[in-house]
């Protein structure tokens, strides 16, 4: 279903966010979020001068390697293309993310590790997205058998109950993982 149309409207800005997850050689994981923004007109910038249509007002990417038990081995950032030159002090600081676990209150603990007032918001907020395309392609090998072929999981799928679709009492599970649906009180 398309949106409804829009209003009488003015396109001011775009930003463009592109994820990628891959399994490395070594078996480990790396996922990479990269974002870019850009204006549709020619503006002033306060450091940077007169920019033209199209050129990045932000281009940034952040890599992270997590291991199987969602440990993070590895981070790094860049920033290709940033407003103000004191941006380029954030991505060494990525690296405070080295050895967390993926999991419940992971954003709160990234900010504990990495403040506001060290980190760049633009560079923090690929991570939500980062770590969504890690589990996305985590799960491919997790419902894979050693030939490539499906297999049924023996333990309860990390998606479950995390959307309407996917609800332990929904048609979808009962469809594709009835082992785990709940079964009615009474």
């Amino acid at each position: 279903m398309p949106l409804p149309p829009p209003a009488a409207r003015r396109h001011v800005h775009t930003r463009r966010v592109q994820v990628e997850g891959f399994l490395r050689d070594d078996g480990l994981w790396d996922v990479e979020a990269s974002l870019i923004d850009d204006k549709p007109y020619a503006y002033d910038d306060f450091e940077r001068g007169r920019r033209q249509p199209g050129e990045p007002v932000h281009k940034m990417s952040i890599r992270l390697t997590v291991d199987d038990d969602l440990v993070v081995r590895d981070a790094a950032a860049a920033m290709d293309d940033v407003p103000y030159p004191t941006c380029h002090d954030v991505p060494p600081r990525i690296e405070a993310l080295i050895g967390m676990k993926l999991g419940g209150g992971w954003r709160n603990a990234v900010r504990e590790r990495i403040a506001k007032r060290q980190a760049c918001t633009h560079l923090l907020e690929l991570i939500g997205p980062a770590i969504t395309t890690l589990f996305q392609s985590m799960s491919a090998k997790s419902f894979e058998d050693a030939s490539g072929s499906r297999k049924a999981p023996t333990q309860k799928p990390y998606f479950i109950d995390g959307c309407w679709s996917w609800r332990s009492d929904g048609p979808a599970l009962k469809k594709f993982f009835p082992q785990f649906v709940e079964k009615a009180e009474g």
